[in-house]
């Protein structure tokens, strides 16, 4: 009896794991993020997990906020399922949801599986943290988008972890 009640907690575990990834940013619009800070001049993340049929994924959906003057240290993303548009996938990273694309602007080739390190992207540094046409958000904080844009077919797959690395200006 015992065993028939851990196989079906085990089969019921498998099968909410796997409706996880369906959600990655269904993200309520209104609703305000706050920025993160932690004291002190520690690294801290963003990640955000970016489905091909995430909704509004195409117009740019926001999935975190970034203090004022924050140095960003780099973005790295990891294309777990490739992005399978008939011509163009790329993902863009951002600071508004019209062009997400102010941070990460030639966007993450998300056609081939694969981990990538973007140590050239435009919005490295301070360069979008610390201009007041981005720190549109509470307190001067600048929210960060996501954006998938596709060409050709339409996708039916692709997945994509991106992990935004950025210190606090928390100078004396």
């Amino acid at each position: 009896m015992f065993s028939r009640i851990r196989a079906a907690f085990v089969a019921a575990l498998i099968a909410l794991v796997g409706l996880a990834p369906a959600f990655a940013l269904n993200i309520d619009p209104t609703k305000i993020i706050p920025a993160r800070g932690y004291p002190g001049q520690t690294v801290q993340y963003y990640r955000a997990t970016i489905n091909f049929n995430d909704p509004r994924i195409a117009s740019g959906v926001w999935f975190g906020t970034l203090p004022q003057n924050a140095y960003i240290l780099s973005i790295d993303a990891q294309v777990v399922t490739a992005f399978n548009a008939g011509t163009t996938n790329t993902v863009t990273i951002g600071a508004t949801a019209a062009n997400a694309n102010e941070i990460v602007a030639s966007g993450i080739t998300a056609g081939t599986p694969g981990i990538y390190h973007l140590t050239s992207a435009a919005g490295l540094g301070n360069a979008i943290t610390n201009n007041t046409t981005y720190q549109t958000a509470l307190n001067g904080a600048v929210p960060l988008y996501a954006k998938y844009a596709q060409t050709g077919t339409a996708a039916t797959a692709g997945q994509v972890i991106v992990i935004v690395a950025f210190v606090k200006n928390d100078d004396l």
